[in-house]
């Protein structure tokens, strides 16, 4: 019994390692101007402030985030990125000397041109997960995954708005994968 117990700790610490976390800083003294970083989807890229009160704000692409104001030195904002695209972000009042771009690539072996990209909402969940397709795709096969890889459920969907009962799980970390007109889309979802 221990054994095993060890065996699915190991590998759930390797699952949830798996995806990588990239630290930036963000301060107003000329070094933060234009960064780029270029990420794999699911991946995280974390900003600790420096000196003085910002903010850090998406203004274009494929994600949205907002921080809010924060004083500094020190504080920590973290944002996962889970389409692929590039998106813009800036300190609204250190525009000239604080912005940059986070650009996120498909995961290796898997085109962009057959990545599928899908909403899905609330994460966490707890007894129901709606799934937004883009729009005009009606039909779709949706797979639940655990941690350890197993199968859940597998479910056919017919509207581009479409909800998944989840009710059943136990609370944990799931892998949804949607595939449709010969593209595939993977999303990590917690249960509650």
């Amino acid at each position: 019994m221990k054994t095993k117990l060890f065996f699915l700790f190991s590998l759930l610490s390797f699952c949830l390692s798996s995806q990588n976390t990239y630290d930036l800083t963000w301060a107003n003294d000329g070094s933060d101007d234009n960064q780029q970083i270029t990420i794999e989807i699911g991946d995280t890229v974390r900003w600790t402030w420096g000196s003085g009160t910002h903010n850090l704000r998406a203004t274009s692409g494929t994600e949205s985030f907002n921080s809010g104001y924060h004083a500094g030195p020190g504080y920590v904002f973290s944002y996962t990125f889970n389409q692929v695209g590039s998106t813009n972000y800036v300190c609204d009042p250190h525009a000239g000397n604080m912005n940059g771009t986070v650009t996120v690539t498909s995961t290796a072996g898997v085109t962009e041109n057959k990545v599928l990209r899908f909403d899905i909402y609330p994460n966490p969940a707890l007894d129901e997960l709606s799934i937004q397709l883009p729009q005009g795709m009606n039909k779709a096969t949706v797979s639940v995954f655990d941690y350890l890889g197993r199968l859940i459920k597998t479910q056919s969907l017919s509207s581009d708005n479409a909800k998944l009962d989840v009710s059943f799980l136990s609370s944990g970390l799931y892998l949804i994968s949607i595939n449709a007109d010969g593209k595939i889309g993977t999303q990590r979802f917690i249960k509650k």
